[in-house]
Order: C-alpha cells, then structure tokens, then sequence
C-alpha cells in the first residue's frame, strides 16, 4: 500500500453507530459479513489517490441524511442550500450491516453501495466493485429542485446549479483504487439528472476496486473576523478541505463558491464587500490548494491581490 496523503482528515472512525439512526427499515436490515466490502473501504487510507473513506464518519440522522432500508428508495442530503434525493446504481436490495455503522446495498451485479455521512454533512456514495465482471458504469439518479441542472466543472467533478446560476451543491471530481492501492482510470457523464461514473476497471486490477462521488453541500464550517475587521478566520469544512490539495485547477473552478458562501453568510454589506474582493477569493483558493488541512483558513480582505498563482507562490500570505 502506498502512504497516506490525507493525514489531515485521518480522524478515527466514529465507532458503533446505531443502525437505528438509518430509518426504521435499515434498522432491523439483516446482519451477514461485511468484512471484505469493509477492509476494502479502510484500504483507502493507504493510498495517495483516495481519500479515508472511514474518516470523519457520522450518524447520518444526525447530519441531515436520510438512508433507506431498500434502495429503491433514493438518499436524501438536507446540507446545503436546498435538500436532494439521489437513487443508487445497481437492482433494489434491502440495506444489510457491513460493520462501523455503515449498511450496503448489494446491486446483484457484483458492486455493492456503500452511503457514507460525514461529520459535516457531505457524503461519500462508494461502489466496492467485486471483480473483471463487474460493471464499468455506474448511474446515480438525482431528484433536483425545479430548475436545477447538473453541470460538468474543469477539474473534472460537477456542480449542481439552480436556475439562476448559482451552485447549490457540489461534487468533486471522481477517484477509483484498486485493491493495491493503484489509480483506476475514471471520469464522471452527465445524462439528464443523472450522474454516471465511469471506471475503466479491468483483469490487470486487483480486487476489489472502491470508487466514489462525493457529494458536498457547504464549505464554510464557521467564521470570526479580527484585526479590526479586516482578517476573517474561515473554519473550512471537511468537504472543503477535501477538494483540492495540490490541485489549481480545482481551487480556481470551486474557490468562488465557497467565497459566496462566507459572504452570504455575512450581515453587514460592507463585510460582505470584504468577502466578494478578488483578492479574498484568491486567498480562499490558495488555502484550498497548499493549506486545505490548516484550519483555519486566515484571510486578509485589505491584501494586495496577487491572483492566485501569486498568493500559492507566497504560500497564501
């Protein structure tokens, strides 16, 4: 296995989380091993191509998702500026305990789906992909909010965005591992109100292969502004901090939404005039990029505008 690139979100995995909190269906869902689709998600936290799968878990009742006892009833995601339902790939099969909290749906395809809530409310809708045999594509079906389209980003994820342009979610660009911990070739279609994730897996794989979309709301966890109200400390969410160490490209298509998002939040219109400079913006982004698991993200309103390759090369001050 290769080393660990997200340190920063290596938190342990919340234990022993009550199957009850998944809805009363998934509650009583049958127990049967889950130690191979199990070991395949903690693999994760070996590679430098995905993130820690089993890291910074949560209740999904307890951060606004809402998991079916049978998938043929889609999730539901309340984080964000407005809640989504999504319809996982594969035939209806009843939720089944895997062990860690976590239930999977076996798609009678060899893939099983594996919804994984995070503390901040994004989540993680993982394929564990059995063998050579297995699908190569696989359709998450979106319910949107009228007007509401999917769109493919530069970086390679997709933004939900609402009939008036503006993002309500988002979803990073996608990753696939094999069982060794090595890339698998992978890309995201649009088809409608569906996203469907392609994964070039194949018999030179080492099985299983764990691929996902996650799927974010927010990136603004929290916020203070001091130094006479010009520096503003972002507390960036773990979706946020997520979605592009080392990557420009990413930074530049999301660092807009997250800088909206901080001056929504405000309620003064000369503070919210601080956050929508180009240069506050352009700071966000370096975080993102060489300071994602630095929190929190400091950032001066008054600076200089450098761009963003300026402030990434004065490593974000």
């Amino acid at each position: 296995m290769k080393r660990r690139l997200h340190a920063g979100l290596c938190m342990t995995a919340i234990g022993g989380l009550l199957v009850a909190s998944l809805g009363a269906t998934a509650a009583v869902a049958a127990e049967k091993p889950g130690d191979d689709v199990l070991s395949a998600l903690a693999a994760t936290a070996q590679t430098d191509e995905a993130p820690d799968v089993l890291s910074s878990t949560a209740d999904p009742a307890s951060v606004g998702v809402t998991v079916p006892g049978n998938s043929s009833d889609p999730i539901v995601i309340a984080s964000g500026n407005a809640a989504i339902e999504v319809t996982l790939p594969g035939a209806a099969a009843d939720a089944v305990t895997i062990g860690d909290g976590l239930v999977g749906f076996d798609g009678g395809d060899g893939s099983t789906s594996v919804p994984v809530a995070k503390m901040d409310g994004s989540v993680q809708l993982i394929s564990v992909i059995d063998g050579p045999s297995s699908p190569t594509e696989y359709r998450y079906e979106f319910d949107l909010p009228a007007g509401a389209t999917l769109n493919r980003v530069e970086d390679g994820g997709v933004a939900v965005k609402a009939a008036d342009g503006s993002v309500l979610f988002g979803v990073l660009a996608p990753w696939a591992v094999d069982a060794n911990g090595d890339a698998v070739a992978t890309s995201y279609a649009i088809a409608g109100n569906a996203l469907v994730q392609h994964v070039a897996h194949g018999s030179s794989n080492a099985y299983p292969v764990v691929a996902d979309p996650w799927r974010g709301g927010t990136w603004v966890e929290s916020w203070s502004w001091y130094s006479g109200a010009t520096r503003i400390a972002m507390t960036p969410t773990l979706f946020a901090k997520a979605a592009c160490p080392g990557n420009v490209v990413c930074a530049a298509t999301w660092q807009g939404v997250a800088q909206s998002e901080l001056a929504n939040a405000q309620v003064t219109s000369g503070n919210k005039t601080k956050i929508n400079r180009a240069t506050t913006g352009n700071q966000i982004g370096c975080h993102m990029v060489g300071g994602a698991f630095k929190s929190p993200w400091n950032l001066e309103t008054d600076a200089a505008d450098k761009g963003l390759l300026g402030f990434i090369a004065s490593a974000c001050n």
